[in-house]
């Protein structure tokens, strides 16, 4: 199988690193941490699509957001502008 696939519908540490637009280094932390839905298949890390794609729809708070804008440095006003047009639009 070529290195730049993705195995089933389960996608590598890079892979995930770019759909979410985030370092590698983070995506490893927190699939470490259980904050991403990751898992070790043959002992190396994978996240499946279907769980990545419920976990961005359902699962990230505010708090989770703000967390990980913290963790990438992001600043706090962009945050809130970030938070303040998600949630005008969901309602």
């Amino acid at each position: 199988m070529p290195e730049g696939k993705s195995v089933g519908g389960f996608l590598r540490p890079w892979q995930v690193s770019q759909y979410l637009g985030i370092p590698i280094e983070k995506v490893y932390e927190m699939m470490e941490s259980g904050e991403l839905p990751g898992e070790k298949i043959e002992g190396r890390w994978r996240v499946d699509l279907a769980k990545l794609e419920r976990w961005l729809d359902e699962e990230v708070s505010p708090t989770e957001i703000e967390k990980l804008a913290q963790r990438l440095n992001i600043p706090e006003d962009k945050v809130r502008e970030f938070l303040k047009k998600t949630t005008t639009n969901t309602r």
